[in-house]
């Protein structure tokens, strides 16, 4: 495939897992009258706190949309190709409620016309404004040869995700009556007393590189580090601690002891940067840095696939896990209308775009097929796979589907920016004879 032909594919490909994702069990009913009807009730709908969710999952559904237009742009005009973005996410959306105007399981709305369109718009321009700073960032001073903050940025969104919807307690309690401020007034209630059993131990080793990268992000900018970890410590609590009281809104328990977790152990990474990112860096040059930062990205990869790491004993269960559903692409994220659906696609995205991004710059291997992203493609593939036997996880194509995309958007960014590979991470290997004669290689 031509290089134009491979763009013109991912972007046909997204289309198409939006329409799988939105078209699923039509049900269709080809009634004229009745579709009429249905149509006239879309321009008339009635708003409730299940709409906001649906919300939320269509801007994250179609802002996935705007990201890959752009991405995958033939013409590297930015304006037009965001204009595009938003004609064609109307133009699909629109498509998408007039064939749900024939189903009767299904309700046509205009309100979910406008926040797709919406969610195209923000993806196509967040993406774009992203390849700018990107590319002014070129040339500039850099720990890991891209800028920190893209590295960072992608990675507090994979924390402000799971601080929302934590992935062992994201389901909204059953049988939990009344409106969202209701609902927190209950759970607000019954957040006391605390509970040593309720800290998310599990949790602190994937919160405290937040912190870190974010100190990171910020000394490249000129920071002064000691400010920075102290600006981060304070911003963390101001935003995860509302986070952590809106699970009352969303029928989700409230609890102290984990806010309190997630901010200090993002406080503690924030304060390990300012003391020990100097002394790193001096250690580590070249090469050898950027290795230590792919293969500390891999294991913070695995903890938060293979959380809480017990096996699964129940060979039932395990049999489960490779039927056919599990292999049908967004399935099992349609069957939960709660905000967690959205929130996990773009924490999934989120978690590999960094490791996308380091292996454009610094691959494993420079040749070979698929040398520069092979081995995230791997990980990914190798992390959902173990989800067959670990407890409370469970295998589903989709992950590794958006792991994949997150890797690719990562390492496009970065090259589409202007940055080249500075070389390989992992050292060459010398023949024994050119070592003889003291020749290291590089």
């Amino acid at each position: 495939m031509t290089p134009r032909q491979r763009l013109l594919a991912a972007r046909a490909a997204f289309v198409a897992i939006v329409l799988l994702a939105t078209l699923s069990d039509l049900e269709p009913v080809f009634d004229l009258a009745e579709a009429g009807h249905r149509l006239a009730r879309a321009f008339t709908p009635s708003l409730s706190w299940r709409d906001a969710i649906d919300g939320v999952r269509n801007l994250t559904l179609f802002g996935g949309l705007g990201v890959v237009w752009i991405v995958a742009s033939l013409t590297g005009k930015v304006k037009s190709e965001v204009a595009q973005a938003t004609l064609v996410g109307f133009a699909l959306s629109a498509l998408v409620e007039g064939l749900q105007a024939f189903s009767p399981v299904r309700t046509s709305s205009i309100v979910d016309v406008t926040t797709n369109t919406l969610g195209a718009f923000l993806g196509a321009a967040g993406t774009a404004l992203l390849l700018a700073l990107v590319a002014r960032a070129k040339g500039r001073r850099s720990y890991l040869g891209v800028p920190a903050f893209l590295l960072a940025g992608a990675y507090a969104v994979a924390v402000l995700c799971e601080a929302a919807t934590p992935l062992f307690s994201s389901e909204p309690l059953q049988n939990l009556e009344g409106g969202p401020f209701t609902r927190l007034s209950i759970l607000l209630r019954l957040s006391l007393p605390l509970s040593a059993g309720e800290i998310p131990m599990l949790d602190v080793p994937l919160l405290i590189p937040a912190g870190f990268l974010a100190v990171m992000a910020l000394a490249e900018l000129g920071w002064n580090q000691r400010r920075a970890w102290l600006v981060v410590a304070t911003l963390s609590a101001l935003v995860v601690i509302p986070l952590h009281v809106l699970h009352g809104a969303l029928g989700i328990p409230v609890r102290w002891e984990a806010a309190a977790t997630d901010v200090i152990a993002i406080a503690f990474g924030a304060w390990a940067a300012q003391r020990w990112l100097a002394p790193i860096t001096q250690l580590l040059r070249g090469s050898a840095r950027a290795r230590a930062a792919i293969f500390a990205g891999a294991l913070a990869l695995v903890a938060w696939g293979w959380r809480p790491f017990l096996p699964k004993t129940d060979f039932r269960s395990i049999a489960e896990q490779i039927l056919p559903s599990h292999f049908v692409p967004l399935a099992s994220l349609a069957m939960r209308a709660d905000i967690f659906s959205a929130l996990h696609v773009a924490q999934q995205f989120s978690l590999y775009l960094p490791l996308g991004a380091l292996l454009a710059v610094w691959p494993l291997r420079r040749t070979g097929w698929m040398a520069h992203l092979l081995p995230g493609v791997l990980l990914a593939a190798g992390i959902e796979i173990g989800h067959i036997v670990i407890l409370e996880r469970f295998f589903d194509v989709t992950n590794a589907l958006l792991a994949w995309s997150g890797l690719l958007v990562g390492w496009i960014v970065v090259r589409r920016c202007g940055y080249a590979a500075y070389g390989e991470a992992l050292p060459a290997v010398a023949p024994r004879r050119e070592m003889r004669s003291g020749s290291v290689g590089r």
